[in-house]
């Protein structure tokens, strides 16, 4: 299987996220924290819960997701060891493309939204802001229509005061968005 961070572990050790999980996510979370875990091991884990597959408890996994993502981004940066750990958690989980809008797309907004007002508050978009939109993009398999849409707002925001375009990283100006 996967080897897991040490920043995951921390994760998962949190009281906070410890009381929020239900039961059978924790046992699961804790078997992945050890080194030698298997898949049948997580089976066996999902079997005692009588949960057949993770299809069966696909919105808790992705709201832990959803945690995890907000608590990597507390420092504003998605490091390679937390790119990897959440891609390994899609996998694990069985997460497909399109499953973070489709079930909780109010939530992945607000975190976008979040980080794009951060990004875009001071009219410039730097190389380390640059990389983390693309792994923005990454951790909730957007397409790049779909997150060009969610970061449309904050694009225009900065736009409207003052910024120059070039300075915003962006390919094109937002749809519907003249320059005067």
């Amino acid at each position: 299987m996967y080897t897991f961070s040490q920043r995951f572990s921390d994760y998962i050790k949190r009281p906070q996220t410890r009381k929020d999980m239900p039961i059978y996510l924790l046992d699961v979370v804790d078997i992945l924290d050890a080194q030698s875990t298997q898949a049948k091991d997580i089976d066996l884990i999902l079997g005692k819960h009588d949960i057949q597959g993770f299809d069966r408890i696909k919105v808790e996994t992705i709201d832990l997701l959803l945690a995890y993502a907000n608590y990597i981004l507390e420092d504003s940066v998605i490091t390679d060891e937390e790119a990897y750990d959440f891609a390994a958690l899609k996998m694990t989980f069985r997460i497909k493309e399109g499953d973070f809008l489709q079930l909780r797309s109010f939530e992945v907004r607000e975190i976008l939204r979040k980080e794009f007002i951060r990004i875009y508050s001071d009219n410039f978009v730097d190389k380390k802001e640059d990389l983390e939109k693309v792994n923005l993009q990454a951790l909730f398999d957007l397409s790049y229509d779909q997150f060009e849409e969610i970061k449309k707002d904050e694009v225009i925001n900065a736009l409207l005061n003052g910024a120059n375009p070039t300075d915003l990283s962006i390919t094109k100006l937002p749809k519907g968005f003249k320059v005067v």
